[in-house]
């Protein structure tokens, strides 16, 4: 069965930048190793060391004649205790100011992200829920037509040879099949509306944790960032012998560029223009199918209805459109009217809107199209028919196909997700 997301560059948008995020988490935790059993270990163990030799050497000097020889090597004995207090100072401040803050972080985070990635399957399983619902009440539907039609042809054929007992029997029999037949269309209709919401939910849902998760890698690269100068900072108070290591780091820190480092995040992750695109199924009928037995009159028939709800429902979406976007209008001329949040929720509310009515008006063309087929004259247009297409599977008994609406997106920014 085909996949509902294999093909979103959104997903993949946000599997790229989680990939990403999580080589920068172990390049991190090997940093905190780094620091933690190598440097912050080996300055408090060499100042024990050294504070120890300082005692020794004090204790020495007690028991000798002050002279300018013993007050040399006193000198000597301050110096030793000086360095052992400055390796001290260092290897606390490297635990206190670069590995706690560090680990605190990357916990953090990791909590974070696990609660996005929980957010992200869950609206994730609801889209392929719905796909499959949608797909199994299209099979229910495409059977009782069929059904249906043939007690019909059966009605219709036998009403003259029949008694009238046997005749209303028919009649009960084509009613409860009739009123059975417009529950499951009505219950297929839902689900397919259904799908673009779920649809466009998870894609919301990519879209915020996409920018969650890059601004968790702000705040990750911030942080190496300030424990690069700290450090830089602590070795410099070594003085002259330490000079040339300082001037090497100092040299490499002078690099660093934090908004340059996010804008090539940013652009190495962001997919062009014309990859976005979302996928919706559209709504398929028996009588849609010029192979299968109903004849052209009753196709019409059939049809027409459901073309009346959908330019019910069309216009219905144009009026919701023009209000909001009367809303969204009101907001940007005059501030005071509202706040940003707002601004943001209207304008979320025309986009989910302006979906809507495409999917609606691309499901009343392909219809509208079979039947101007069936009445023998021209199809009508529509700007997105290039994007409808028919995709089909074949099992080993039966063969299914369905209708798939692919709507582009445009990306404003390098980076976003949706606009």
């Amino acid at each position: 069965m085909r996949d509902p997301l294999a093909d979103c560059s959104y997903n993949k948008v946000y599997k790229n930048l989680k990939e990403f995020s999580q080589n920068g988490d172990n390049f991190c935790k090997q940093i905190i190793s780094v620091l933690q059993q190598s440097r912050a270990n080996l300055e408090i163990s060499y100042a024990k060391g050294l504070q120890k030799l300082a005692v020794k050497l004090s204790k020495a000097l007690q028991s000798t004649k002050k002279n300018c020889l013993s007050s040399a090597w006193a000198w000597a004995s301050e110096g030793m205790k000086s360095t052992a207090d400055l390796h001290q100072k260092l290897g606390k401040a490297i635990e206190l100011e670069a590995i706690k803050p560090t680990y605190q972080v990357l916990s953090a985070q990791e909590k974070k992200k696990k609660s996005l990635d929980n957010e992200v399957e869950k609206t994730a399983n609801l889209v392929i829920s719905n796909w499959n619902q949608q797909i199994k009440a299209k099979k229910k539907l495409m059977t009782s037509t069929k059904k249906h039609e043939a007690l019909f042809h059966l009605v219709e054929s036998s009403k003259q040879s029949v008694t009238e007992k046997q005749k209303r029997k028919l009649l009960n029999k084509l009613k409860k099949s009739t009123e059975k037949l417009e529950k499951e269309d009505e219950n297929y209709y839902q689900k397919n509306m259904e799908g673009y919401s779920t649809r466009l939910k998870w894609e919301n849902t990519l879209e915020n944790c996409y920018q969650s998760i890059l601004e968790l890698e702000k705040e990750r690269i911030q942080v190496l960032c300030n424990n690069l100068n700290q450090y830089s900072q602590h070795i410099s108070l070594f003085g002259q012998t330490l000079s040339t290591c300082h001037t090497q780091i100092h040299c490499a820190i002078s690099k660093v560029d934090v908004e340059k480092d996010i804008q090539a995040l940013v652009e190495e992750t962001a997919v062009s223009s014309t990859e976005n695109k979302s996928e919706f199924l559209l709504t398929d009928y028996f009588e849609e199918d010029p192979n299968n037995a109903v004849d052209k009159e009753r196709r019409k028939s059939l049809i027409k209805p459901k073309l009346l709800r959908l330019q019910r429902d069309i216009e219905k979406a144009s009026r919701e459109k023009e209000g909001l976007e009367q809303t969204l209008n009101a907001y940007s001329s005059n501030s005071s009217f509202s706040d940003a949040k707002s601004q943001k929720d209207t304008a979320a509310l025309v986009d989910e809107n302006n979906l809507k009515l495409d999917l609606l008006q691309a499901n009343s063309y392909k219809l509208a199209s079979i039947l101007a087929e069936l009445e023998q004259r021209p199809k009508p247009s529509h700007p997105c028919s290039t994007s409808i297409f028919k995709w089909k599977e074949k099992p080993l008994v039966w063969l299914s196909s369905a209708t798939v609406f692919a709507r582009p997106y445009m990306l404003s920014k390098p980076g976003e997700m949706m606009n």
